[in-house]
């Protein structure tokens, strides 16, 4: 079972609001993609100056892999992310920190104010285990965020291309290529939260760069240039479309995610952003697979403890 501690409290002078927290998680991870065991610290925080507003966060994890990426896979692994939103409002219940895709954990502020409507950039990186470290990629982040009292609404969209300094993703078009997140949150009291939301996100191999892409596999008849891809993972494909929810209270949180994993469906999202603006060759995704199950729950208990200075 796994420990979490939550600490928050809100600094208030004379113009400048400030709320920020801390929280600290042991966490187990199952499902048919993923299974880990993960430690993992987080600090989140708001500053609010007259309609002025800015926000950010940073994450820190590290754990043991059983499987990733829907490779059974045993391994030490670790990854680091960031992000900073600006915007306007009175901000300071800290439901921006549901933005992170590596904590799941929600830290809030019952006490604190909604209000924020705002935009931001962010980025992340996992180191994976043995061979699974040429997708040690890092992804740049578009963040938006609207929240009104007790709820919030976040958009986070999620890429390996790099567009100068404020998109910094790897650049690969390979490894996890991109997600998109919608989420809503509430604060149902003190200790209690509930987040609903869905999303989708692509996972494509290596391609090779050596051979000619002349590959048969969704190809469209001859028509499109096609990659093949390097071993020892060239079939690597996915694409997950998904309904997520997390519900947590003073002594335990539980997230999880139910969907398909349809290579269709990945083709036809990537073979569109490929053709439409020239971005050949594609990728060659396995278009007559049936779809498949996605399912994975995350576990953690934990601590929480509140301060308002």
């Amino acid at each position: 079972m796994a420990i979490a501690i939550l600490v928050s409290y809100t600094s208030i002078g004379q113009k400048l609001d400030g709320n920020y927290g801390v929280l600290g998680k042991l966490q187990f991870t199952f499902g048919n993609q993923n299974i880990k065991l993960e430690a993992g610290l987080s600090a989140f925080g708001t500053a609010n100056y007259g309609d002025a507003a800015m926000e950010g966060g940073v994450n820190l994890i590290s754990g043991h892999l059983f499987k990733r990426h829907t490779i059974r896979k045993n391994g030490v692994f670790y990854g680091y992310e960031f992000f900073a939103l600006m915007g306007i409002g009175q901000n300071s219940n800290l439901l921006g920190s549901t933005i992170s895709n590596f904590n799941k954990t929600i830290l809030f502020d019952h006490e604190g104010k909604g209000g924020f409507s705002g935009i931001g950039f962010g980025f992340q990186k996992e180191f994976l285990p043995k061979n699974l470290n040429h997708f040690n990629l890092k992804q740049g982040k578009i963040l938006m965020r609207f929240s009104n009292a007790n709820h919030a609404l976040d958009i986070a969209f999620t890429n390996d291309f790099k567009f100068g300094r404020l998109f910094n993703g790897e650049g690969t078009d390979y490894g996890k290529t991109g997600s998109l997140i919608i989420g809503f949150t509430k604060i149902e009291s003190r200790f209690e939260a509930y987040r609903v939301g869905l999303g989708i996100e692509l996972f494509t191999p290596k391609p090779n760069y050596v051979k000619t892409p002349n590959n048969n596999i969704n190809s469209d008849d001859g028509r499109k240039n096609v990659w093949h891809t390097v071993s020892p993972y060239q079939n690597l494909f996915y694409a997950n479309a998904f309904a997520f929810g997390s519900f947590q209270d003073e002594y335990y949180s539980v997230y999880s995610k139910a969907g398909i994993n349809s290579q269709k469906l990945g083709a036809f999202v990537q073979n569109t952003l490929h053709d439409s603006f020239g971005l050949n060759p594609r990728f060659p995704w396995d278009v007559t697979a049936n779809d498949k199950l996605l399912i994975e729950v995350s576990i953690s208990g934990q601590l929480n403890s509140t301060n308002h200075d």
